[in-house]
């Protein structure tokens, strides 16, 4: 087995791994169960916007045969647990699992980490992955909690301003929606509708002293909610969360939705329960620590 740099020659390979019937599976129902990875001109998209903030892909090879895929993408914005590099993707062929590629590509990104300059390796792992990456020395260090909530129109139009691609606000942190490097989310806004997705909406809101940006956008075509990024200062009260929940609830309606979803961390949980989220499922994010040389 060999552990080489992806290829675009492999895209396909990547895909059918991924999701082996796609060619059989109309569009709509190949991004909902495998997301960017279940169509060729979605996932080269990804791909540029992954490599465009320093991601790298690693692939496993057996006789030339692709058996598995891994993602590995620095954090170098402000964030909530701090600098790493972020585990994005482990994937392995059915029939090929449990034979130790999977550990392969892991220790593989770990040395990409380090050489980045992380000491630090974070994941959200899926829930039947979880004891894959405990048994490799990954240990929860926060959570996040999907929710939801019905959109409905604001006693009073907040001041908005919508902004685009160059206005990546760095000086900020994600308060909800973190479920890959802030940079990484950021450049998968844009562009979407050329590659059949729905495209976003993006705005920058002011609460009090404070500015707000909030991404919003329908996951898929098929998807009867929006779900929501929103990025705010450090020292944002949990009070002025709940407004910028409030103003997402508020824009969304405008924008004929009846519901949003947000992934946010644990100790904001509160904020958007008072704006009227609903707790649907706890995730993990974990983390292991590299050794330094």
């Amino acid at each position: 087995m060999r552990i080489v740099k992806f290829d675009r020659k492999f895209l396909e390979d990547v895909i059918s791994i991924h999701c082996p019937k796609w060619r059989e599976m109309p569009f709509s129902m190949r991004m909902r169960d495998c997301g960017y990875w279940g169509d060729p001109e979605v996932f080269s998209w990804y791909v540029d916007a992954l490599l465009s903030v320093d991601g790298r892909i690693l692939i496993a090879l057996r006789d030339d045969n692709l058996i598995g895929e891994a993602e590995i993408v620095p954090e170098r914005l402000k964030c909530p647990v701090g600098d790493h590099a972020y585990l994005q993707m482990v994937w392995v062929k059915e029939g090929e699992r449990g034979v130790g590629v999977g550990r392969r590509l892991v220790e593989e990104c770990s040395k990409l980490a380090r050489e980045m300059g992380f000491y630090s390796l974070d994941t959200i792992p899926y829930d039947e992955a979880i004891p894959f990456f405990e048994s490799l020395g990954f240990s929860e260090i926060e959570s996040q909690v999907l929710m939801e909530a019905r959109t409905r129109p604001a006693p009073e139009q907040p001041k908005i301003e919508e902004i685009g691609r160059r206005e990546l606000p760095v000086a900020v942190q994600m308060l909800a929606g973190q479920t890959r490097p802030s940079s990484l989310l950021w450049e998968l806004l844009w562009g979407r509708e050329a590659v059949g997705l729905p495209p976003p909406k993006v705005f920058k809101v002011r609460v009090g002293l404070w500015e707000f940006v909030l991404g919003l956008f329908r996951p898929t075509a098929d998807d009867n909610y929006l779900y929501a990024l929103i990025w705010g200062p450090e020292r944002a009260s949990l009070g002025q969360i709940f407004d910028s929940a409030e103003m997402a609830l508020s824009i969304a309606y405008d924008m004929g939705a009846t519901k949003v979803r947000i992934q946010t961390w644990c100790k904001y949980r509160g904020a958007f329960e008072a704006a009227g989220f609903e707790a649907i499922k706890r995730i993990k994010w974990m983390r292991m620590k590299i050794k330094e040389d």
